[in-house]
């Protein structure tokens, strides 16, 4: 089988991550200007290495949305498709709320916040399955060349799987604004090729020989 290559891809920042906001499933968010020029810097660079697009998939968010509009007028894919299984953490009624909120409720629980659920919401758990589910049909479909956009919990949570390590490790694979990760599959094993790289760091870290 030809190697497939497949990138995980944060959203940019935005608005109201600059405001200190728990977004979750609640606020779609609006990029920032540093987050629309964050993911036209990521796409400007997988472009200069060659790089072509079959698919794009993203989350529902408006967030995730934007985002993958910026990439799409770029690589022009076949195929792109919202997917609910990238959508951001159903944060229950701490989503849309000051990020510090989550932060006491986690600390009055004695937990991480990555371990926090509220009443009616998902655990990092949850998130992960989803995640996971999409990672496998992906990682076994025909596509040589895939992109995901999601949000940085979602693909910290992937990143342990597809690492083995523990969610103690969670906040070390969050994803900054535009962050990038490609990761090759093979026959019988993927291999992360870059984990998170800022797109002002991209330049000269893809192989497009490899990547095409």
């Amino acid at each position: 089988m030809t190697s497939k290559h497949i990138y995980l891809i944060k959203h940019g920042e935005t608005e109201e991550n600059l405001q200190g906001i728990h977004q979750g499933q609640a606020v779609g968010g609006r990029l920032s200007k540093r987050g629309s020029d964050d993911i036209r810097k990521a796409a400007a660079s997988l472009c200069a290495e060659g790089i072509t697009v079959d698919q794009i998939l993203v989350s529902p968010m408006s967030r995730c949305r934007e985002s993958a509009a910026l990439l799409t007028a770029v690589f022009a894919p076949a195929d792109v498709r919202v997917d609910g299984r990238l959508a951001a953490k159903d944060s229950g009624r701490l989503g849309g709320q000051p990020r510090e909120l989550a932060q006491a409720e986690a600390a009055r629980h004695g937990i991480p916040i990555h371990q926090l659920r509220t009443p009616g919401g998902e655990s990092s758990e949850d998130v992960q399955a989803r995640y996971v589910s999409l990672w496998a049909d992906v990682s076994s479909a025909p596509h040589g060349t895939s992109v995901l956009v999601g949000h940085g919990g979602g693909i910290a949570c992937l990143l342990l799987w597809l690492t083995g390590k523990g969610f103690d490790r969670y906040l070390d694979h969050v994803p900054g604004s535009a962050g990038v990760t490609w990761i090759e599959v093979g026959d019988d094993t993927s291999r992360i090729r870059l984990m998170n790289v800022p797109p002002g760091e991209l330049a000269g870290r893809l192989d497009n020989r490899a990547a095409r």
